[in-house]
C-alpha cells in the first residue's frame, strides 16, 4: 500500500516534514497553502503532483489518504476538522488544539469517523524514547519516582514573531512547555496528577515567557518542569527511579544519547550509554530546525499504523494528547493565560 501525503501550510516546519518524506521515498500528493504561488514553489520543492490554493482543495483530492497540518497553532483545530470530515487521516503538529474542548472534539470526531488521528509530537518516535520505554516497562531500574526536565531556547526579539502573539496563542507552554509535559505523562501515565503547582513570567501582551510545573501523582512520583523563551537551557531530562535513572542528554525533545544506571547498592550505580545517529539524509534537503532528520522516525509510524488499519500510533495515543492538554490548561489557568478565540 502506497500513503499518499497531502500537505496544509507550507511554512519552515511542514518544510523540515516534507524533507523526511522524500528521504524516506514517500508520496506527496498535493499541497496547499492560501497563497497559491508559494504552494507552488513548495510543491515544486518536494515534487508534490498538485498544488493547490486553498486547504480545501488539499483536503478533497481523491488521490490523498493522510494529511498533515502545519499551520499555526490557531489554525489546528479548524484544520484537523476539515480533514477528518472529508475523511482523511490527520498528523496534526502538536498542539493538538489550544484546550481541552478543542482536542476533545477532534478526538470524538476521529474515533467516530474510525480515522487516525496524531497529534506530531515527533519525540516519541525517536529511538532514544524507544530505549527509555523498554527500559522503563522491564523494570531494570526499579519504578519512576521522580523526574525533571528543561527546555528553553532564546527566542526572536521581534514583537511581531508568533512566539509573542497572543491572538497567535504565542508563548513558552504551547510551543515547548508541551514536550516537558508529554514527557512527565509518559512516565507517569495518562491519570490526571493529584496535584498542580505551576508559576511562571506573563508578559503585558498577556503570553506567558517562563513557566515552572509542579506535577504529583499521588503514589506514583513527582515531575518538576522548566520551559522559557528567555534562555538557553541544557534541555536535559532525568527519570530517577528506584533502582536507579535514566538521563537524556540535550536536546531532549529530540535526542540521540541516553544514559541508563542501575543501582549497585550504597549509592553506587554502573552506567551505560546509548547512542542513537540520526538518519541519513539526502544532499540538497535544506532543514530549519536541529535534528530534522528525526521527523523520518514519525512520518514511517504514520504509514505503518495506516497500513495496519489502525487509528492511533502507540507511540503516543490519544488518551495521552487528553491527559497532556488537561495538564497544560490548568498552567494556563494558575498563570491567567488566556487566548482571545477562546472568547
Amino acid at each position: 500500500m502506497v500513503v499518499r501525503w497531502g500537505i496544509i501550510g507550507v511554512g519552515k516546519i511542514s518544510n523540515d516534514f516534507c524533507a523526511s518524506l522524500i528521504a524516506n521515498g514517500s508520496t506527496i500528493a498535493a499541497v496547499g497553502a492560501r497563497d497559491i504561488k508559494r504552494a507552488q514553489a513548495f510543491g515544486e520543492t518536494f515534487k508534490a503532483s498538485r498544488a493547490y490554493g486553498t486547504y480545501a482543495e488539499v483536503v478533497k483530492d481523491p488521490e490523498v489518504d493522510v494529511i498533515y497540518v502545519g499551520t499555526i497553532h490557531t489554525m489546528h483545530a479548524s484544520h484537523v476538522r476539515l480533514a477528518l470530515e472529508a475523511g482523511k487521516h490527520v498528523l496534526c503538529e502538536k498542539p493538538l488544539g489550544l484546550n481541552e474542548a478543542e482536542v476533545t472534539a477532534m478526538v470524538n470526531m476521529a474515533r467516530q469517523k474510525k480515522l487516525l488521528l496524531l497529534e506530531g509530537v515527533w519525540t516519541r518516535f525517536f529511538p532514544v524514547v524507544r530505549k527509555i520505554r523498554d527500559v522503563l516497562g522491564s523494570g531494570e531500574v526499579g519504578e519512576p519516582r521522580y523526574m525533571t526536565g528543561d527546555f528553553g531556547f532564546v527566542a526572536p526579539t521581534d514583537p511581531n514573531h508568533r512566539l509573542w502573539d497572543l491572538d497567535q496563542a504565542g508563548g513558552a507552554m504551547l510551543d515547548i512547555g508541551v514536550y516537558l509535559v508529554q514527557a512527565a505523562v509518559m512516565v507517569f501515565g495518562t491519570s490526571a496528577p493529584s496535584k498542580i503547582q505551576c508559576t511562571g513570567k506573563v508578559l503585558d501582551a498577556g503570553m506567558d515567557s517562563e513557566g515552572s510545573l509542579l506535577l504529583t501523582w499521588a503514589e506514583k512520583g513527582t515531575a518538576s518542569l522548566f520551559c522559557t523563551l528567555t534562555v538557553n537551557t541544557p534541555e536535559e531530562l532525568l527519570i530517577v527511579c528506584t533502582g536507579g535513572h535514566i538521563r537524556v542528554a540535550g536536546p531532549a525533545h529530540c535526542p540521540q544519547q541516553l544514559t541508563v544506571s542501575k543501582e549497585q547498592g550504597r549509592g553506587k550505580f554502573s552506567s551505560e550509554t546509548f547512542n542513537f545517529d540520526l538518519p541519513k539524509w539526502p544532499e540538497g534537503l535544506s532543514l530549519n530546525f536541529p535534528n530534522s532528520e528525526g521527523f523520518l522516525y514519525q512520518a514511517q509510524a504514520v504509514e505503518k499504523a495506516i497500513e495496519d488499519g489502525l487509528q492511533e500510533c502507540v507511540e503516543y495515543n490519544l488518551d495521552e494528547s487528553l491527559a497532556v492538554v488537561r495538564i497544560m490548561d490548568e498552567y494556563r489557568k494558575q498563570l491567567g493565560v488566556k487566548y482571545p478565540s477562546e472568547a
